[in-house]
């Protein structure tokens, strides 16, 4: 099948409020970037549109009604992903593989300020005979499973302290974290508890930002003379969420959704790439994900002590931010951003090759996986 690459990307805020700007003024301005960066009218040579968006994140319904201006796609093809980042581009590759279009824009952002209670979103994803009557949350939920974690899969407090703590250095060296700090193992140790074993600073915190990602069958690229990052592989997985399984040292969605995407690109193993981004919503979750992915713990811990691959080079979403729906696309634009030798001070040197990793969110079993190459 052709090739499909991202000839473009855009973003706008990531801060942890965006207060000067609207939810359309930030879309409007991370598209119009991108298709200055992508060299591209979006009236004239994209095909089709897709946003990625929640309506209960919103605040109203149908909220992709909204999306068509602020986007340049109005009286064009837009589809709308109630889910996270990748999931969008992989709706895109389908629509350039299958001949919909050319090319495809896809939309994605957060803007978490504005909804005032996230505890009550969260809480309607709940099921609600067995657990949302109980009083728990998606915080609750993470703090049980991140005990059974660590002792199913021998990762212990130190080892997770490390990830916390590696998370927030590297962030001090991206302009588009919102959290970069240095912390000690006793700051962690000491901080307020929030379900036990999970502290305050175990858990991401929120971000805005919107990001735009504009992508083209091989053929265009080359036709127009652009350059492009290569989709290699890609696929999501939704399964069976923790409690009901009762699997908790590694994740069933991200092996199955990696092992599909790793497949595609014809990669044996993690370890054959130079960077991942890696979904770190809690810091537990990116020790199980990339126990997921085949990663032992010994090689692990080298990853978070500096070893290659580099792993979230960004500082991921608890040095970055959580971004919600666009926290997929924020993992994609910064694996972008390295492939193309522009991520500044967090640049990886060399990086050739990628692959980044999403979950959506307690209590869903859903997450998504990319692996991507610089192209020609």
């Amino acid at each position: 099948m052709e090739r499909v690459g991202i000839i473009g990307v855009g973003f706008e805020g990531f801060r942890p409020a965006v207060t000067d700007i609207s939810t359309r003024e930030m879309m409007y301005l991370a598209a119009s970037k991108a298709y200055a960066d992508a060299g591209v009218d979006p009236r004239k040579d994209i095909g089709s549109f897709i946003c990625c968006t929640e309506d209960f994140w919103e605040g109203w319904a149908i909220t992709d009604e909204m999306v068509p201006d602020q986007v340049g796609g109005a009286r064009r093809p837009l589809c709308t992903i109630a889910g996270e980042g990748i999931t969008g581009i992989a709706h895109a590759v389908m629509h350039i593989r299958s001949g919909v279009a050319d090319v495809v824009a896809v939309e994605s952002h957060s803007k978490s300020a504005d909804v005032l209670d996230k505890h009550a979103v969260e809480n309607l994803a709940l099921d609600p005979a067995y657990l949302r009557v109980q009083g728990a949350n998606g915080d609750v939920l993470a703090g049980l499973e991140m005990g059974a974690f660590m002792e199913a899969s021998g990762f212990t407090r130190g080892d997770i302290n490390l990830a916390v703590r590696r998370e927030k250095e590297s962030a001090l060296r991206n302009p588009r974290a919102s959290y970069g700090g240095t912390l000690t193992e006793q700051e962690i140790e000491s901080s307020d508890e929030i379900a036990s074993p999970l502290r305050i600073h175990d858990k991401a915190e929120y971000a805005e930002g919107g990001i735009v990602v504009v992508l083209a069958g091989e053929n265009w690229i080359r036709k127009n003379r652009r350059e492009g990052v290569f989709v290699d592989g890609i696929a999501w997985r939704s399964t069976v969420p923790w409690y009901e399984s009762g699997v908790v040292g590694t994740a069933d969605y991200a092996s199955e959704a990696f092992r599909a995407a790793a497949r595609q690109a014809k990669r044996a193993s993690p370890g054959s790439f130079d960077l991942l981004e890696v979904d770190d919503t809690y810091s537990y979750k990116l020790l199980q994900h990339l126990a997921s992915m085949g990663i032992s713990r010994q090689k692990a811990i080298s990853l978070l002590k500096g070893g290659r691959p580099a792993l979230n080079p960004s500082g991921g979403a608890i040095g970055c931010g959580n971004l919600l729906e666009a926290s997929g696309l924020h993992r994609v634009l910064e694996c972008v951003l390295q492939l193309r030798g522009t991520a500044g001070g967090c640049q990886v040197h060399g990086a050739k090759t990628a692959a980044a990793f999403s979950w959506r969110g307690n209590p869903t079993g859903t997450g998504a996986a990319m692996v991507m190459s610089r192209g020609e």
